[in-house]
């Protein structure tokens, strides 16, 4: 009964259907209206390669949820997204919570949510997903983006499907801004885009974590407004340099070739020196490199 008068509260307010999840009105702040190309892409191309049950990684603040339950296509087992946001990269355990969410378009679902670390900690989840998302997220990650994708192969069968999205870290500069690019400081860490990836950094983190790259590339799926304008016309030029230097969006759509619990070595976008979990240290590496010659 809760949930059922925050949502009249909120279609008398607006005239419209509202975002409900566990009984709480969800304010997207302008998220759906700017995301909304990124998310029909991400849904079109979860269509082409024929996902059915997925697990959505990064849900907050569940518009992309939403859409994934009022399309008949597809089914969603699980999502995983954190309850409590921390302010460092810290292991919060692994809780999981029956979630009850009402998209604006009317429709219902009932769905457990893991809560926890996904560059922590590796877990298993009771669902069978053939397609795990990660739209807007490995960006985000401070430290460890790769048990983030060692907790994906860990969940999905061999030829299960993996889509990622995130910004273009080769894309130019703009030369209209005048301030810093770096994104605004958070209170929480989380909230900020960490790091930028290449399209080739983010395939290869990707192999490395037991996956085969089918569809990778560079697309402009955001709305720009004023000069930028005319980088969204150049992105449309042919010619690889200006896809790369001028679209926004990186996506990557992998399936699991084998299972994968430790990497062989770092990836290109870590520092080497390091003493990283999952990962097999150099001297190990180099003593098997000798055994097998």
């Amino acid at each position: 009964m809760e949930a059922l008068s925050v949502i009249r509260e909120a279609r008398d307010k607006t005239g419209e259907g509202a975002l409900v999840v566990n009984g709480e009105l969800i304010d997207t702040n302008g998220y759906a209206a700017y995301h909304k190309r990124r998310i029909a892409f991400t849904l079109d191309k979860l269509g082409k390669i024929g996902a059915r049950k997925i697990v959505e990684v990064g849900s907050h603040p569940w518009v992309m949820t939403a859409q994934l339950v009022d399309d008949p296509r597809f089914g969603l087992c699980s999502t995983v997204s954190a309850e409590e946001l921390t302010r460092w990269p810290d292991e919060i355990g692994v809780s999981a919570r029956r979630y009850q969410l009402r998209t604006p378009r009317g429709n219902e679902a009932s769905f457990v949510n893991y809560s926890a670390n996904v560059e922590r900690t590796l877990f298993d989840i009771e669902e069978d997903p053939d397609t795990v998302i990660a739209c807007e997220i490995v960006e985000h990650l401070i430290r460890s983006p790769h048990v983030m994708f060692l907790n994906v192969n860990r969940w999905l069968p061999v030829a299960g499907k993996l889509l990622v999205t995130t910004p273009n870290g080769a894309q130019l500069a703009n030369p209209f801004r005048r301030r810093s690019p770096t994104p605004a400081y958070r209170c929480h860490v989380y909230e900020r885009h960490s790091y930028l990836y290449t399209l080739a950094d983010l395939t290869e983190l990707i192999e490395l974590c037991g996956f085969h790259v089918q569809d990778a590339g560079l697309c402009d799926v955001y709305d720009r407004h004023g000069l930028p304008i005319f980088y969204g016309l150049l992105s449309r030029l042919p010619g690889g340099y200006f896809r790369e230097k001028f679209a926004k969006t990186i996506y990557v759509m992998a399936v699991k070739e084998r299972d994968v619990a430790e990497l062989e070595k770092p990836p290109r976008v870590y520092d080497s020196r390091g003493r990283w979990e999952f990962i097999k240290p150099a001297a190990k590496v180099a003593v098997s490199s000798e055994r097998l010659a």
